[in-house]
């Protein structure tokens, strides 16, 4: 099974897929604002709503491995020092939920909406507001999103390739500096590449968009999601 990167968009006609990138983003925000004051009861109800959402998405977890990695140790050092602080069982198992709710939320949003619908989104939405250059800051915000998933990019193909050459350091502080500048200087060809396929493009930020409409997939979400916090804040 060929493996997938993580935090890049897949077309699929989901659910979550279907719904406006404002809505998603706004339903990002409350699950995790509410999360910090929720009981462990209520984290685990929407701990399990989001690997729900994960499943019905059909996340890639296991074609993730590479990078579900360091979030493992992330998760683990969380647990480990939560505990050492409070002594307590409870609130080191909080921490952990709320750092995978956390996780989830991110692959979700970042497998179901692509760079160009949540620009297209924010955009119309920003540029109301007074003094704010709405569609240049959302083709910012566009960018931005289309750069981080060449960190990984960059990463696996530099590992592939010194794998393929057989390539074995016995000093690791040699090799770790060898290895980040590698990924460094692939980053800047492929940066490069995205400038000049721009210009190519005649891309201008402030160009104003489509905006996506609101349906009734957005109106389902935002009920769901206001159920599924309003009972975690019961627990």
């Amino acid at each position: 099974m060929a493996e997938a990167l993580i935090f890049h968009y897949r077309k699929q006609n989901t659910f979550l897929c279907k719904a406006n990138p404002v809505t998603k983003i706004a339903a990002i925000i409350a699950i995790c604002v509410v999360i910090l004051s929720v009981s462990l009861p209520g984290l685990l109800l929407v701990s399990t709503a989001l690997l729900g959402a994960a499943l019905t998405q059909r996340l890639p977890l296991r074609r993730y491995k590479r990078e579900l990695r360091y979030f493992a140790l992330l998760l683990l050092l969380i647990l480990i020092t939560e505990y050492l602080a409070t002594q307590s069982h409870q609130a080191s198992f909080s921490a952990f939920l709320r750092f995978i709710c956390i996780i989830l939320c991110g692959l979700l949003i970042a497998d179901s909406t692509s760079p160009d619908d949540l620009a297209r989104s924010l955009g119309s939405m920003l540029n109301r507001i007074p003094f704010v250059r709405g569609w240049e800051v959302a083709s910012t915000i566009e960018l931005t999103l289309s750069i981080l998933p060449m960190i990984f990019d960059a990463s696996l193909e530099v590992v592939t390739a010194r794998k393929a050459r057989l390539e074995r350091r016995r000093n690791p502080l040699y090799s770790l500096t060898s290895l980040v500048s590698a990924i460094f200087s692939l980053l800047l060809d492929k940066a490069e590449d995205l400038s000049l396929a721009l210009e190519a493009r005649l891309f201008d930020p402030s160009r104003p968009r489509p905006r996506l409409p609101y349906t009734s997939v957005d109106v389902l979400l935002s009920i769901q999601v206001l159920l599924l916090l309003l009972f975690a804040r019961m627990l």
